[in-house]
């Protein structure tokens, strides 16, 4: 080999090289596909949860009597909830 043809030679590899590197692999594709769907799916979800927060915003006025009934069966519920615990602590003691 001349001294002519060496610096040829390195310019060929060195184009090789840049062409190489400007095409992605298989792998990087995949990946990037992967990221692609994550994001599709990601936006579906997002458009999922917007559309279902509109509707439960058009859906969240009450009357004063329905406000009235929920918290008249919450106070009922607390009230169970409590004689159940007293209850349970009372024949956790008694037969302990």
């Amino acid at each position: 080999m001349t001294d002519v043809d060496h610096p040829t030679l390195h310019e060929l590899i060195t184009a090789v090289e840049l062409i190489k590197s400007n095409y992605a692999t298989k792998e990087e594709l995949a990946i990037l596909s992967g990221k692609i769907d994550v994001l599709a799916s990601n936006q579906q979800a997002l458009q999922a949860s917007l559309q279902a927060f509109q509707t439960h915003a058009t859906q969240t006025f009450a009357t004063k009597a329905e406000l009235s009934d929920a918290v008249y069966q919450l106070t009922w519920r607390m009230a169970g909830f409590a004689v159940i615990i007293i209850s349970a602590m009372a024949a956790l003691l008694r037969y302990a």
